[in-house]
């Protein structure tokens, strides 16, 4: 894209380019990033709403700390591209959360400027601490910064970290990124003049020094000490809204105006030089600059292509179509209708999970936890203790989090929970740190859950409906972030037999070849038959939808009449329903050619249909595999 409209921006590539800027030219440089934000992401899509809060915010970080020396961390990563725009990376902007270009989200591999590769919420305070432990236990000298959401802090990770922090009293700053209220209605003049003073050096002087003095007191020095404290946390507590920081122990700070540039320098300079803990409280609104943004955060959170001038989003040429998610959310408020016993549970992804319709008509039962997957799990398992039919719904990414409770609190008791699991296998876009990409493997692992794959939206459908009526312990049901056709949601399917689909490609009694797929892979499955079937090559899909319990019988009789066989699988190999399943096929394990699934390692942005290419799963790449090494293995066994 064309700078020639950003005058400021065109000036700067990295921190020290603007660091001699005026404060008034730090508000236009601010300025260009926002419509540079805005005209790009309108044409290519990305995270918006947030990026768009925090860009006063980013610009007087870097111009107040010597980054990259200074360390800053952010949590999540939904808001960096104005920090990856500041850091050697404007140009590239364009191709963010595209193959091959930059990621949506920090990612160390880019720049020395992004410390972790973040995409989970509420690590950030640990990692601060550990950057801080670090530099004091080497001698160095540096700052060490987090950036943390409201919605982040809230976290329990995020309150451990805050607990250790007070007791290590180590030189570290939390910036709280509050984005939830109006920056008009809490900061005010009283709050301004407050933080003047609790960040002014002559306060601080003044504060040490008589707490030194009153510490040296005889007999009355430990009563006046206790009697200081307590009368300043009073006063910071009437007035201020930081009381349960410093009750961490962590100096607080704030609230201050995110979107004044001389406000957050002048205190980011204060607090830059005070010691110990400290929380700086910054207000910021989301989508600001951007009047449909700021009045639909949530709608401009994550965003498609859209039309600039009115915000109206530009729909892709399909069919009618509808989301898994979408499915799931229209499908529970039937079922909430009929059963008032059937319950909702989500760990903040009301939207992603498509719970929106289903809480605004429903609030009492529909739980929103929060960033909170540990306690949503264990929480779930109660409410199906008690009568209950709790749905589970949660990004497979998020349930990683907590795999101890799903097995601790869910599985050994065997308790009914229905595990709704979204965002499975390759996530597309959102790369390495939301693959969902381990959960088949450790499903697999933990007692008693049984696992089902459905292989479109109408036995999604189907599966949900079924899960109300059983009661014989936990149940999943994991499928990819998708679409599928509205017509095809009514299709009759049978969710009750355990045996897989079978589709041969000629009626015969034996086959070259059969093809395993699990869930959503039977149509990259049903193309590759297709494509064998013009070489002359016979094959046979076994299209597996219940994972878990398998139907081992059913698949050894029908492997018995076929050469080879492959798996296809939206999973880690090594952490895949496939790997477990061949364990169990004893008699026909040595006719197994390979399976085409992902290797362990991490796998980046781009495409569902990009990665599956470069990971040798797409029906081409599958066809000329079998095409070269089937011909092989049968010349090799008939010299033999």
């Amino acid at each position: 894209m064309d700078l020639e409209k950003y005058p400021y921006l065109k000036k700067i590539d990295y921190p020290e380019d603007f660091r001699n800027f005026t404060l008034e030219e730090l508000v236009h440089l601010s300025n260009d990033i926002r419509e540079y934000i805005i005209d790009t992401l309108s044409e290519v899509g990305g995270h918006f709403a947030s990026n768009l809060g925090v860009v006063e915010l980013t610009v007087a970080l870097h111009y107040v700390f010597n980054t990259p020396k200074d360390k800053i961390i952010w949590d999540v990563g939904h808001q960096i591209y104005p920090h990856k725009i500041l850091t050697g990376r404007k140009h590239r902007l364009r191709s963010v959360r595209r193959f091959g270009g930059i990621s949506g989200f920090p990612k160390r591999e880019e720049s020395e400027y992004d410390l972790y590769n973040t995409g989970h919420a509420g690590t950030s305070i640990s990692q601060l601490l550990g950057e801080a432990v670090a530099r004091d236990l080497k001698g160095e000298d540096y700052k060490c910064i987090a950036v943390i959401g409201d919605a982040s802090i809230g976290c329990g990770m995020a309150f451990e970290a805050l607990n250790h922090g007070g007791h290590l009293q180590t030189d570290c700053i939390v910036i709280l990124n509050d984005n939830d209220m109006s920056i008009s209605k809490n900061v005010g003049a009283l709050n301004s003049y407050l933080n003047k003073l609790v960040t002014s050096k002559f306060y601080n002087k003044w504060r040490k020094l008589w707490y030194k003095f009153v510490f040296w007191l005889p007999i009355l020095g430990p009563t006046l000490k206790l009697f200081s404290l307590k009368f300043e946390k009073a006063i910071k507590d009437f007035f201020l809204p930081g009381s349960l920081f410093e009750d961490f122990g962590f100096r607080y700070v704030g609230p201050v105006d995110g979107h004044n540039i001389a406000e957050l320098v002048d205190v980011l300079n204060k607090v830059k030089n005070m010691s110990g803990p400290i929380l700086l409280h910054v207000y910021t609104q989301k989508g600001k600059g951007y009047k449909p943004a700021e009045k639909n955060p949530i709608q401009f959170h994550s965003v498609s292509k859209f039309d600039k001038k009115d915000g109206t989003f530009i729909q892709k040429d399909s069919k009618e179509k509808i989301s898994f998610s979408e499915i799931v959310g229209n499908t529970l408020i039937d079922i909430f209708k009929k059963n008032p016993r059937a319950v909702a549970i989500t760990p903040a992804m009301i939207e992603g999970s498509g719970l929106r319709n289903l809480y605004e008509k429903y609030p009492r039962r529909v739980f929103d936890v929060g960033i909170a997957e540990q306690h949503a799990l264990a929480f779930s398992g109660a409410l199906s203790s008690g009568g209950l039919i709790p749905y589970m719904c949660i990004y497979s990414t998020f349930l990683n989090r907590a795999i101890d409770q799903l097995i601790q609190d869910v599985a050994l008791m065997n308790l009914p929970v229905k595990l709704v699991i979204d965002r499975a296998g390759c996530v597309g876009p959102d790369g390495e740190t939301h693959q969902g990409l381990y959960d088949m493997g450790y499903l697999y692992a933990i007692p008693n859950i049984r696992i089902y794959a459905p292989a479109n939206g109408a036995e999604l459908k189907q599966m949900l409906y079924y899960m109300e009526k059983d009661e014989q312990g936990p149940i999943a049901v994991r499928f990819p972030k998708a679409e599928e056709l509205i017509d095809n949601l009514n299709l009759e399917v049978d969710i009750e037999k355990l045996e897989p689909e079978i589709i041969p490609s000629h009626t015969h009694n034996n086959y070259d070849l059969g093809i395993i797929t699990i869930g959503i892979t039977r149509t990259i499955g049903i193309e590759v038959q297709e494509n064998l079937k013009k070489q002359g090559i016979t094959s046979i899909i076994i299209a597996i939808r219940w994972v878990r319990p398998i139907a081992k019988e059913f698949l050894e009789e029908t492997l018995n009449k076929v050469n080879h066989f492959i798996f296809i699988e939206d999973s880690y190999e090594f952490a895949s329903a496939s790997m477990a399943i061949l364990e169990q096929l004893s008699s026909v394990k040595g006719k197994h050619l390979r399976t085409f699934a992902f290797p362990s390692t991490p796998i980046e942005h781009g495409t569902r249909s990009e990665i599956f290419d470069k990971y040798q799963i797409s029906s081409d790449k599958i066809t000329n595999y079998l095409l070269e090494n089937i011909k092989k293995i049968d010349k090799i066994k008939n010299i033999i």
